[in-house]
């Protein structure tokens, strides 16, 4: 991994740690750095071993970026940096971030932590739930080893607002000294997507197995936290009926159940554009080849037949453990909800209602908040 570091960001702390371990190249600017003269995909392949530490002008705090048209959970994002050194196939980053690279804002301790505090307090004051997390536009834990991030947030987080939860998301395996170093905090959640053995194996270059991935899970349980599972995206195949269950089982069957914060599902989808860049970059994938239609979001989307077909080979499994298991959809609507697991959600509020109480109960050891005062907001 090469390390590139803006002139105007040298004076940051993030920065000065990073140069205790590493070798850096300066650099004036990323805007101003040259490229070599390469296709657009092939400039995605590079990027992904190179890493710049910029200066960042924007707002670190957002919403995440769902869609009005289907049903969102009303999560928020700590935004840290931009792109992944994993390569997933389906990864909507590659279209959505123009410029190659992988980038970590290298002021988010001095201006990105005061703008959270700020927030927190503001929901604090509320008396309001916070789920916030950092897996939107970068893996949460895949630069941990270079930047730290991570482990800043969970430093941090034990003197913030006692209403609020931070979702790590990722899909590489994290080692038991890494969950060592930190006090147990149940609202921190570690959340891992997942996928059947083919999907890892054939279309997320880089990240961790199934079997490590669940070995992560476990070993963060062990040291205090909570963890979390995304099926998403849920890719159809021939066998995709009868594996991704298996996975499902595989969870449920090696994960105590009550540190499951919640799982949710969703099946591909991806803007229009994302289809020509993605084979070429990954010439043998065959997962876009299957008929898509476009969605009210204008992304394309697998028929509602084929989603709900998908959705079900998890029924069984999920009505067995829904009262103890908080499963939810990401982006589907009514219909979806009400037949496969049997809830009637008709707003993106009632989403975000169910998914604050789970917030909640994990933040029950630091407030005499309840479940009362949350419905009223």
């Amino acid at each position: 991994m090469e390390i590139f570091v803006e002139k105007n960001a040298l004076s940051f702390q993030l920065v000065k740690d990073v140069l205790k371990n590493y070798s850096v190249k300066i650099i004036s600017s990323y805007e101003d750095f040259k490229w070599e003269t390469k296709s657009f995909p092939e400039l995605i392949s590079l990027g992904k071993k190179r890493l710049f530490l910029i200066y960042y002008k924007g707002k670190f705090f957002r919403k995440c970026p769902g869609t009005k048209v289907y049903f969102c959970c009303g999560y928020k994002i700590f935004h840290f940096g931009e792109g992944c050194p994993l390569d997933c196939s389906y990864c909507i980053l590659q279209l959505y971030l123009n410029r190659p690279g992988l980038k970590i804002w290298a002021n988010l301790i001095e201006d990105g932590l005061p703008e959270l505090k700020k927030i927190l307090n503001e929901y604090k004051e509320k008396k309001q739930v916070l789920r916030i997390g950092t897996g939107e536009f970068a893996d949460s834990l895949a630069l941990e080893s270079i930047c730290n991030v991570s482990e800043i947030l969970i430093n941090f987080w034990q003197d913030v607002n006692p209403l609020a939860v931070l979702e790590l998301k990722t899909k590489v395996a994290i080692s038991e000294n890494y969950f060592s170093k930190f006090k147990p905090d149940p609202r921190i959640i570690f959340a891992w997507s997942v996928n059947t053995e083919k999907i890892v194996k054939e279309e997320e270059k880089g990240a961790a197995s199934l079997k490590k991935r669940l070995e992560s899970a476990q070993k963060a349980i062990k040291y205090g936290f909570t963890v979390a599972f995304h099926f998403d995206p849920i890719i159809f195949y021939e066998d995709a009926e009868k594996e991704y269950p298996q996975v499902l089982e595989k969870i449920l069957n090696s994960i105590p159940l009550e540190k499951i914060a919640w799982i949710s599902l969703g099946t591909l989808r991806y803007p229009k554009d994302l289809k020509s860049l993605a084979e070429s970059r990954f010439p043998k994938t065959k997962i876009y080849s299957q008929e898509f239609i476009e969605g009210l979001d204008g992304k394309k989307r697998y028929f509602i037949d084929l989603r709900r077909k998908l959705y079900n080979s998890f029924k069984k499994i999920i009505d067995e453990t829904k009262d103890l298991v908080t499963f939810y959809f990401c982006m589907e609507g009514e219909r979806m909800w009400e037949e496969v697991l049997g809830k009637k959600i008709n707003s993106s509020f009632q989403v975000k209602t169910l998914l604050d109480r789970v917030a909640l109960n994990l933040c029950s050891g630091k407030t005499k908040l309840n479940l009362g005062d949350l419905n009223e907001k």
